[in-house]
């Protein structure tokens, strides 16, 4: 436990990665949502096992980077908070007086996977997520946060990638002992870019 919380502790300190907490009452509409959405995708194949862990971590993750911009005075129109419009971005940024906008994709793992398995977009997902994104926010949490759904949780903001950015990363078959393995892009840390930096660079 001590390991994990001073790799925490480390990847908070060293960049320049926001951390979000929310509310009990965040976590606990991220759990009813993520079970709906579970329940909805239960039948069908995905790029990766559907697990409802996976999706509540999902959505938590959307809750921390809609904090994160509504905290910056930026308009949005959160489409992760509608069951209808799981196809679309899960957030679009409005910049530029509505004369442009930013089509994000909020990506969140588990702090203990994200060294050999985070930054990853599964191949055959990229051309699903390049009709719908233009950029891709990376999240992290530790997973022990969301055993209890009626606790706050904490939400690493570690960084954002351009979508052509997944194509210049290199493919490789990811997976851990007895995961399903998985072609994927998959980013160096050093390849994303500064939360900060969101959406100034893209106006």
């Amino acid at each position: 436990m001590l390991v994990e919380l001073t790799a925490w502790h480390i990847i908070v300190s060293m960049t320049n990665t926001p951390e979000i907490e929310l509310s009990v009452a965040d976590v606990q509409w991220a759990a009813d949502t993520a079970r709906a959405s579970f329940e909805r995708w239960e039948s069908q194949q995905g790029y990766y096992n559907n697990r409802l862990n996976s999706h509540l971590k999902g959505k938590l993750g959307e809750i921390a980077v809609e904090t994160f911009l509504l905290d910056q005075k930026l308009k949005l129109d959160s489409h992760f908070r509608f069951a209808d419009r799981e196809n679309l971005a899960d957030l679009v940024v409005k910049i530029k007086r509505y004369n442009k906008i930013a089509r994000l994709e909020v990506k969140t793992w588990s702090l203990n996977y994200w060294q050999d398995l985070g930054r990853c977009i599964a191949v055959d997902q990229y051309t699903v997520i390049k009709k719908k994104a233009d950029v891709i926010v990376w999240c992290l949490l530790d997973e022990k946060q969301i055993l209890d759904a009626s606790a706050s949780v904490k939400v690493i903001l570690a960084g954002w990638s351009k979508i052509e950015d997944v194509l210049n990363a290199p493919i490789k078959l990811t997976g851990k002992d007895n995961m399903r393995k998985v072609n994927n892009y998959q980013l160096d840390e050093t390849d994303l870019h500064d939360i900060s930096s969101f959406p100034g660079s893209l106006s």
